[in-house]
């Protein structure tokens, strides 16, 4: 292993000296020493603040803003999306380049952002020691190690192999659970099975310490994230009793939001269904090279001649087919338009309001769990269950709140219920970094399709809508399931430092 990204010496610029469990305190304390760190609880709650914010911060180029990197690779080698030709951002990652390229930055800023991610919690957990007289906060703080590391794991083992059902037994990734130092002997690769394992203990001791915690930001995992996360791990792993529990338990207390707030653009952790999500400030948002910025396609102004103008690269746009899939009178189908004016940077394209940074600041937040997505859950393990009734109440719960009709149970059968509920999760949860692993898991391939929409715009012409232009993986072979094109690569640099890989 390249223990270099490992040190905790490398962490502590972001660590805060302050007693508060405000998100944004963040003094460097670029001095201190590794027992220093964890010698109070003041320091061992700032230490927490700073492994969050690296894990959704930290960046080594533009293109890469943090774990929302993944995000949007997620959703650029699925159908739903595509990465505009030329455009900075995820060029590469569209046609499966460089998420299946070893050698890429990319490959190595995955793998080196989660796993120093899961040494900071491995620091936590290691040197915050319990016992029965230990305070309840002290506690919480171990918990939230606990579920950050359980969560780093979560995405690793369903990043960088098959899914779970497909062959438990399968190798995956190395498994750390101490602080690494330039000693630490590199890890062998472990199981899909033994990840797994590592994931369920994780999140149960998190469930366990978190009890009666009272988080003050939603960016701290609390029972609730945890319970999300289970969710996650047990479907993708087809316990469905246990997905279906965990699910209804995260969700509870979290309102599906309504038609007018949908509106409103995902940017604010005060929105009533977000479980878990990321606060910034417009310093931490990093402008131009942000999650919002690649994905945000709605114009925040326009110039003195009325054309539209648009903030960051706006990468990423929704395919023309996929917008095809929303039914009429659909809140989230009213989000779609066409750039239609010649001279505005995304012309030609559908325009997508579902995100929308917050300008003229740019501080808009970042959305890591929400309770449609719970919902989901919770429908598909009722109906794979044979609870058909359930599962279409469960549905029609969010149909509702997107202005759409009630579905009736007698109109479906069990297989064609599950297919209008995934279909829903390709809807509702598009952009939120769920279209790859849901492809992995169903053992499917994506259906890209070219577009043959066109439309008139603003100065008259008959033009078409731009949509996908890669339907090959890139040695030519067609989109199959199971395909290694879907895997990331442990990097070049990971292989030539650890002899056990």
């Amino acid at each position: 292993m390249n223990l270099k990204f490992r040190s905790i010496l490398a962490f502590l610029p972001l660590l805060c000296a302050s007693c508060s469990d405000s998100f944004f305190d963040a003094a460097p304390a670029t001095q201190i020493t590794t027992p220093e760190v964890f010698n109070s609880e003041d320091n061992i709650n700032a230490f927490v603040n700073g492994a969050i914010r690296y894990l959704l911060e930290n960046s080594t180029s533009q293109d890469n803003p943090g774990l929302p990197t993944i995000f949007l690779t997620h959703e650029v080698m699925g159908e739903d999306a595509f990465a505009r030709d030329g455009r900075y951002g995820f060029r590469d990652s569209y046609p499966f380049r460089d998420p299946f390229d070893n050698t890429t930055r990319r490959a190595l800023f995955f793998w080196t952002l989660q796993y120093t991610s899961i040494d900071h919690a491995n620091n936590i957990i290691a040197n915050l020691p319990l016992d029965e007289n230990s305070k309840e906060t002290l506690k919480h703080l171990k918990g939230q190690a606990y579920a950050l590391r359980g969560h780093n794991y979560l995405n690793l083992v369903r990043q960088y192999q098959f899914t779970y059902v497909k062959d438990p037994n399968a190798k995956a990734v190395p498994i750390y659970t101490e602080p690494t130092t330039p000693d630490t002997d590199p890890k062998p690769l472990s199981t899909v099975k033994e990840v797994y394992d590592l994931v369920i203990s994780d999140l149960k001791e998190a469930e366990r310490l978190l009890v009666g915690y009272q988080r003050s930001v939603k960016n701290r995992p609390d029972l609730h994230v945890v319970y999300g996360l289970l969710a996650r791990t047990y479907l993708t792993m087809e316990n469905w009793e246990q997905a279906r529990d965990y699910a209804i338990k995260a969700r509870a207390g979290y309102a599906i939001m309504s038609a007018d707030q949908y509106k409103e653009g995902f940017n604010d952790v005060s929105n009533s269904e977000w479980i878990w999500g990321h606060p910034q400030t417009a310093t931490q948002n990093k402008g131009g090279a942000s999650y919002l910025a690649y994905i945000e396609t709605t114009p925040y102004t326009t110039d003195a001649r009325g054309t539209n103008l648009y903030f960051g690269y706006n990468s990423i746009m929704p395919d023309p087919n996929f917008i095809a899939l929303f039914e009429a009178g659909d809140v989230r189908k009213s989000l779609f338009d066409i750039a239609n004016q010649p001279a505005e940077a995304i012309y030609r394209s559908y325009r997508y309001r579902k995100f929308r940074n917050k300008h003229p600041n740019r501080d808009g937040h970042i959305v890591l769990m929400r309770s449609s997505e719970q919902l989901l859950i919770e429908a598909e393990s009722k109906a794979r269950l044979d609870n058909l009734t359930g599962a279409v109440e469960v549905l029609n719960e969010l149909r509702q709140k997107r202005n759409l009709p009630l579905l009736g149970v007698s109109g479906f059968s069990k297989a064609a219920l599950i297919d209008e509920i995934l279909l829903e999760r390709r809807k509702e949860l598009w952009g939120e970094g769920f279209r790859l692993y849901d492809i992995l898991r169903l053992q499917t391939a994506p259906q890209r399709r070219e577009s043959s929409e066109t439309f008139v715009d603003a100065a008259g012409n008959r033009v078409g809508i731009l949509g996908h232009w890669i339907t090959k993986f890139p040695d030519g072979s067609n989109f199959v399931p199971n395909s290694k094109y879907y895997l990331f690569p442990i990097p070049l640099n990971e292989l030539n430092n650890n002899p056990n890989l």
